[in-house]
């Protein structure tokens, strides 16, 4: 479906902030990747850990408990002004 127009670009691989094309010119990621998070491209500690997460679980949906993201909402409540951490995926559930 042409749900929006493409720019006529195309990258195979990133690292840290840059993607490159197969001619291997480099190019600043100023998008990032719309809807998901910021983390750079290719970060080998980022990597490693995403990796050792994949052997367990990738995407759990939130009708159900998982203790590493009790965890991760107890952290931020201690480290930030929050008084509760609500996880979503999209701005409609924000």
């Amino acid at each position: 479906a042409n749900t929006y127009n493409r720019f006529d670009l195309s990258f195979i691989k990133g690292e840290g902030c840059y993607l490159f094309n197969a001619k291997g010119e480099k190019y600043l990621d100023l998008v990032a990747g719309i809807a998901v998070c910021a983390l750079g491209h290719s970060h080998p500690e980022f990597t490693e850990k995403i990796k050792k997460q994949c052997s367990k679980l990738l995407h759990v949906s939130n009708l159900y408990n998982i203790p590493p993201k009790k965890e991760l909402a107890k952290k931020i409540v201690e480290k930030t002004f929050a008084d509760a951490v609500f996880f979503c995926n999209s701005g409609a559930e924000a």
